[in-house]
């Protein structure tokens, strides 16, 4: 969302960011997480990773899976949405983790991320 300031921008996506790795960190799935260069990597068991980052020029939070990479804009009213129509991030992530995973998962981030 180009009239989002940077500051802003980079705000939202701490946020994000943050609420994801708690609702893993509360969630039974086993994964490791990392940050590096301002994104959250997710490592799975199998080696498999997924990572959540920042794209500032195009104000847009990215999820980068083993077969592709998810756009996503924000909205203030509901969050981070994938560009396509797919869902939300929350909706979206824990739809590919599950793929990954076989394990059944709800991240309840979406309302906390506005």
């Amino acid at each position: 969302m180009q009239d989002m300031s940077e500051a802003s921008f980079h705000q939202a996506v701490d946020r994000v960011q943050d609420l994801i790795e708690h609702a893993l960190d509360d969630g039974d799935l086993d994964l490791e997480m990392e940050h590096i260069d301002g994104s959250l990597v997710l490592i799975l068991p199998e080696g498999q990773r997924l990572a959540i980052g920042r794209q500032p020029a195009s104000r847009e939070l990215w999820l980068a899976t083993p077969d592709r990479t998810l756009h996503f804009n924000f909205d203030a009213e509901q969050g981070w949405l994938h560009d396509s129509g797919e869902g939300t991030l929350g909706e979206v992530l824990a739809s590919v983790l599950e793929e990954l995973s076989g394990e059944e998962l709800e991240l309840d981030i979406d309302a906390d991320s506005r």
